[in-house]
């Protein structure tokens, strides 16, 4: 009863943090003194002398009775999505959705970019942010890997995650850490087969690529399944997860994503119940038009390649090779000295 308490408090402390940092703090600061310019406006004047302001903050009183222009500030992208168009963005499975949902058809096919959104499967947490209507990723991880530990075999698989955006704010995916080798520990032979499918739905909330210091959010809902090899048969296990981005000067981005899954216990398979609280996180610098580097982590699992271990840290590089084609690779390692030492993930992503 006491670590039942005591677990209660550590949650209801950890969601007022979310709340504050994702919600307060932002608006706290975009207020600011209604008698005066806010304190994160950038104040001008015009040639004409007429007054500018460059506001990252909500329009207060002050700022209409100035009779200053209200212009707000965006972060500028490094990496513009290209406007080419290249062959193939006409495909089956575009004009497939186009079909089958209803809405507004552009004439022309947005061209396929590896950028815009981007992968999900390059760091630990998901973006907020979805693919247009009919565009598609496939992203794969032929080399998902962990050092064997205390009580924890080495293990190998091939992870893959498909999306198409059903809408413009959400798409629907399937991801699976595909075929899976387990090593030998304590006795107990090594096993293999295919890891559980998942059945995801991603949808954006609000925000957009560009807003500079306010998150954008977005809300993911799975369901990993009995669909998978005998060794890796877990029962239905449901999940749902927050998503935040945060844009900041100097081509920094911040992913960090939080929710509750289904257990992870093999001998509790229908206690769906006995659900679990994971965190994970990404910093992310731009280096040049296509190259990137981040810092990664998680707490209780990642979303997408496997880990086994608790606590998580890792660094990462992101390069966009092609308009379509994007390579990533990280190098992770283990915090709390359980579960695996390090390991790593390196793989591909592809725009259709």
């Amino acid at each position: 009863m006491v670590q039942s308490v005591a677990y209660t408090k550590r949650t209801i402390s950890f969601w007022l943090a979310v709340f504050v940092v994702t919600y307060a703090l932002p608006v706290f600061w975009a207020f600011g003194d209604e008698g005066a310019v806010a304190n994160n406006d950038l104040f001008f004047t015009n040639s004409d002398g007429t007054a500018a302001v460059f506001s990252n903050t909500f329009e207060t009183p002050a700022l209409h009775a100035s009779g200053a222009d209200i212009v707000p500030v965006k972060a500028p992208l490094f990496d513009e999505p290209s406007l080419l168009p290249t062959s193939g963005d006409n495909n089956f499975i575009y004009r497939l959705v186009h079909r089958l949902i209803p809405g507004d058809s552009p004439r022309d096919p947005p061209p396929a970019d590896i950028n815009s959104p981007g992968p999900d499967t390059a760091n630990f947490p998901n973006s907020p942010f979805t693919l247009q209507k009919g565009r598609s990723y496939i992203e794969s991880s032929p080399i998902v890997t962990s050092r064997a530990g205390p009580g924890t075999p080495q293990t190998w698989a091939w992870s893959f995650l498909m999306r198409t955006g059903l809408t413009d704010d959400c798409e629907f995916r399937v991801f699976s850490g595909g075929p899976a080798v387990v090593g030998p520990i304590d006795g107990d032979p090594s096993y293999s087969g295919f890891a559980p499918l998942v059945f995801d739905l991603k949808i954006h909330l609000w925000g957009e690529e560009d807003w500079l210091y306010y998150p954008s959010v977005g809300l993911e809902t799975f369901l990993s399944t009995n669909l998978a090899s005998k060794p890796f048969q877990l029962g239905n296990q449901p999940g749902i997860s927050i998503l935040v981005a945060h844009k900041f000067p100097g081509d920094i981005h911040l992913e960090w994503n939080f929710g509750y899954f289904g257990t992870n216990d093999p001998d509790a398979l229908d206690t769906l119940s006995e659900s679990y609280l994971g965190v994970s996180w990404a910093l992310q610098k731009q280096l040049s038009k296509k190259l990137a580097v981040f810092y990664q982590g998680f707490y209780n699992g990642a979303n997408g390649n496997f880990f086994p271990a608790d606590l998580v840290s890792g660094l990462g590089g992101y390069w966009s090779a092609t308009q379509r084609l994007g390579l990533f690779a990280t190098y992770n390692w283990s915090l709390d000295k359980m579960g695996s030492p390090s390991g790593g993930y390196s793989g591909f992503a592809y725009a259709y």
